[in-house]
């Protein structure tokens, strides 16, 4: 079969199907996707909530509980416990097929009617996370606070897709065995670190970028197998811990003065055009051990996916917004553990299963929410082995024939994940926020839906930020108590027990801003998600800059295998080509950094 190419009914842009895209959609018995790929993503990811809370009661108990669904959601939603007992069963709800209606829409009634689970965590379950109330998408961890879609973790706080370590504060997609980092972005292996960068096995290091298997280095970028380095120069030992003394990093002051001149070292030096370890045949940034990947992100053990992102061990998986030890999945959030999900939503250890939300441990499902350890099922309503595979196909046929046609004329048949417009969240609490911004104005006129309200409080600070004392050490027990505002979007905030402690432990001066607004610029920090073709920037002696407006150039140290002449290589990567930063092939970029 020859590529194909489509266009996109959403955005009407062109895309591209390729012969391999074919035989997987025929594998797992689906047919090829009307939506571009970065359309399939920001509708998926409308129906993701990462770090939206909200304090509600359970619909069971009436114990108040910490949800990702607002209390004015419309849905049902039991606390984890009750959730997971036998108090209740979800096939109690189960409606008949109604062939004068929209699939989509007799799904969202079930959806309103399902008992929903307050949080994707297994807090307090048997065998489950202990200490972890305030998470999401979170299993086999201890001790953690305001961590979201993680696992393996211990004594962490403030932290987004962070994996198998244990004291992360403050983090964003970083794993591999890290124990003690603080503000860290794509940070594997690190201890005792803060400010650290798309950066591997440091230790006792501030204000690193791209830096490898080094200890106490400050402010420094490029770096491999060093000690004692400071903007790039080797000093003494004594030398070193003086420069460091002298900045003070345990005051807010002095943080304020290093991330300035540190701002100014970002661009001087090239970057590799992506970060690609232990790879075969793959395309995206930051992979690890991975095999025939196109357009991944954040990926480690992963082979034959596409469009995948923030995962650990899927296989031969389309269109994926997290995911772990899986196997022929396709247009999940988190359908971990499964073989054969279609267009499923936290949902875990299932096989063959299609259009379901918060279904585990099933087989042969369609169209369900709710169910545990069941089969045959089509809306929650149990059929014979014989029944729901005629009933499923006829479902097939009739949501080919009445298709759900959204507010802007655009059909959703059998094969497209759920209209983004039927989504439970707001598109301003969805994960589709971090990745593709808009105001909401504009995520109204394009049919998201948007919460007018999300859960905060704003000028009930009892001390303002320039009451707090600049150093940790002139923090008392007593700022635990007192509620502050974040100097930039003005909600209030904290000090928890927990945090106070790391911070004296590490001797971090307290945060000025909420763990909202740090997220969103560690989000803004890290590249996005997405790849642009390019060229190696390298020009022979020096590089060639492709921005006018950004005239930083960069002089070659060593001959590269091009010669005086510009580099021809071109790539696939995540830095865009109106950035300001130097890109440069593998070939190039090793000669001058590694």
């Amino acid at each position: 079969m020859n590529s194909e190419n489509k266009t996109c009914q959403n955005c009407k842009t062109d895309f591209t199907i390729e012969p391999e895209d074919f035989d997987f959609y025929e594998k797992i018995k689906v047919p090829p996707p009307t939506f571009c790929p970065e359309c399939r993503k920001q509708r998926r990811l409308a129906w993701r909530n990462d770090t939206s809370l909200y304090s509600r009661p359970c619909d069971l108990c009436k114990k108040n509980i910490i949800s990702i669904y607002s209390p004015d959601s419309g849905l049902t939603v039991y606390c984890v416990k009750c959730w997971w007992s036998d108090k209740w069963e979800a096939k109690d709800f189960a409606q008949d097929y109604d062939f004068s209606k929209s699939f989509f829409i007799q799904f969202q009634e079930l959806q309103r009617r399902v008992p929903i689970l307050a949080l994707a965590n297994d807090n307090g379950v048997a065998g489950g996370s202990v200490n972890c109330e305030y998470t999401q998408d979170f299993t086999r961890a201890k001790n953690c606070y305001m961590v979201f879609l993680a696992w393996k973790l211990e004594d962490s706080m403030y932290s987004h897709y962070v994996i198998d370590g244990r004291g992360f504060v403050d983090c964003l997609s970083s794993w591999g065995g890290s124990d003690t980092v603080y503000e860290g972005i794509l940070a594997d292996q690190c201890y005792r670190c803060r400010y650290v960068y798309y950066s591997t096995a440091l230790s006792e290091s501030a204000f690193c970028l791209d830096c490898r298997d080094c200890s106490d280095c400050f402010m420094s970028t490029g770096l491999r197998h060093k000690q004692y380095y400071f903007k790039n120069q080797q000093y003494t030992k004594e030398e070193y811990q003086k420069i460091l003394k002298e900045y003070r990093l345990d005051t807010f002051g002095g943080v304020e003065r290093a991330k300035k001149e540190f701002a100014g070292m970002l661009y001087a030096k090239p970057r590799k055009f992506a970060s690609l370890r232990n790879c075969v045949d793959s395309t995206g940034d930051y992979l690890a051990n991975c095999k025939n990947i196109r357009n991944g992100f954040v990926l480690q053990r992963v082979e034959n996916c596409r469009w995948v992102e923030s995962s650990d061990a899927p296989k031969d998986s389309y269109d994926l917004s997290t995911g772990g030890e899986l196997e022929q999945c396709y247009e999940g959030i988190t359908p971990d553990h499964s073989y054969q999900s279609r267009f499923a939503i936290f949902a875990w250890g299932n096989r063959d299963v299609s259009y379901v939300d918060g279904v585990h441990s099933s087989t042969d499902v369609f169209g369900c929410c709710g169910l545990k350890n069941s089969q045959y099922c089509i809306l929650n309503k149990q059929y014979s082995k014989e029944e729901y595979g005629e009933m499923l196909q006829k479902v097939r046929e009739h949501m080919d024939q009445m298709p759900y046609v959204d507010k802007n004329s655009v059909a959703y048949r059998f094969g497209e994940f759920f209209p983004a417009e039927l989504s439970y969240f707001g598109y301003n609490e969805s994960a589709a926020q971090d990745h593709f911004p808009l105001a909401e104005e504009d995520a109204r006129k394009r049919n998201f839906c948007w919460r007018e309200k999300l859960q905060m409080t704003i000028g009930k600070e009892t001390m303002r930020s320039t009451e707090l004392p600049d150093a940790i050490a002139d923090v008392t027990d007593s700022i635990t108590n007192e509620i502050l505002a974040c100097t930039e979007c003005g909600r209030n905030y904290r000090i928890v027990v927990q945090e106070l402690e790391f911070y004296r432990k590490m001797k971090i001066p307290l945060p000025r801003k909420c763990f909202y607004c740090r997220h969103r610029a560690r989000v803004n920090f890290r590249n996005p998600f997405r790849l642009w073709h390019r060229t190696c920037m390298c020009g022979g002696k020096t590089s060639k800059n492709s921005n006018p407006e950004q005239p930083n150039q960069y002089t070659n140290t060593a001959t590269h295998p091009h010669g005086e002449s510009p580099c021809p290589t071109e790539f696939e990567t995540s830095y865009a080509p109106d950035r300001p930063e130097i890109v440069y092939c593998e070939s190039c970029y090793n000669s001058e950094v590694a």
